[in-house]
């Protein structure tokens, strides 16, 4: 008995020991975290940047080779990074979020708190006005990371508010509007949840449909709504993709790392193939959609 009893002891010194020599190691920084990849880097660098403020993303954009920066006024401003390859994708995402000071400067001067954990990123102050702006910062992100595939790039100011920066490029430049229709088509990466896209009631052919269907592994959410693409697709098929965020415009909005690298590396592999162009719907004498 004596001996059980002095085992047991020893047994309960050693755990606490080893308990002790964890917690010494980790308050140190004796262990060190798994190396971020470059996308968890990228995704990290965009959304850290101010919920409040469209500037910080004009501005990494606005570095890249070929960029070309379109208005001064914030919410009706774009960036367009015109793509080389003969066929190029345009490849849509907004830099705003629904708590903008420009639109609404009276709001709370909150700004997120990112951090990371159990594979989410969500704001760590559960008791902030703002969310972390991942709608649309993931799509932001995937851009910046498509930026050598030889598509273009559009980043749009005031899709929150209207499809601002949408109307501005339309109206103001003419030549740029139809420019972006020549592509094959439009991918916008803006879309909650992991599992769908939407072409809204942009006349898209049924063969384009399919093509993100089986390519991308989607479903077709409906019509219901609008975005960027809506005002831009004339002559053009378009689509909007989930990118993993969830319970956007809320102060408990979170990005699910998984679900946005997915969408990512598909639609990546994706754009490495040769890309043809989809015809949108022509209208018949009764004002009906029909494919040629």
């Amino acid at each position: 008995m004596a001996d059980k009893m002095k085992t047991k002891i020893l047994f309960c010194i050693l755990t606490a020991f080893a308990k002790w020599c964890i917690n010494f190691l980790m308050k140190f920084n004796f262990f060190t975290e798994e190396p971020k990849s470059e996308e968890q880097q990228v995704l990290e660098k965009f959304l850290s940047m101010s919920v409040r403020s469209s500037d910080k993303v004009f501005d990494e954009f606005a570095k890249l080779e070929g960029a070309k920066v379109f208005g001064t006024e914030p919410l009706k401003r774009f960036v367009y990074i015109p793509g080389t390859r003969d066929d190029r994708v345009l490849l849509v995402a907004h830099a705003d979020t629904v708590w903008d000071k420009n639109w609404q400067p009276d709001l709370n001067q909150d700004e997120q708190a990112l951090k990371y954990s159990g594979g989410q990123y969500f704001n760590k102050d559960r008791y902030s006005y703002c969310g972390i702006g991942a709608d649309d910062r993931a799509g932001c992100a995937i851009l910046y990371l498509l930026k050598n595939s030889g598509h273009s790039l559009l980043i749009l100011d005031g899709e929150e508010h209207g499809q601002l920066g949408a109307h501005f490029l339309q109206d103001n430049y003419p030549e740029i509007f139809e420019e972006i229709n020549q592509h094959q088509y439009a991918l916008q990466f803006d879309r909650q949840g992991n599992s769908d896209f939407k072409c809204y009631d942009i006349p898209v052919c049924s063969e384009f449909k399919q093509h993100i269907k089986s390519t991308l592994n989607l479903r077709d959410a409906g019509k219901k709504s609008r975005t960027d693409i809506v005002v831009l697709c004339k002559n053009m098929c378009g689509a909007n993709l989930s990118v993993g965020y969830y319970d956007e415009h809320t102060s408990c909005e979170r990005l699910c790392y998984k679900d946005w690298l997915k969408i990512y590396q598909k639609t990546a592999k994706m754009l490495k193939n040769k890309q043809k162009r989809y015809e949108i719907l022509q209208k018949n004498e009764n004002n009906e959609n029909f494919e040629m």
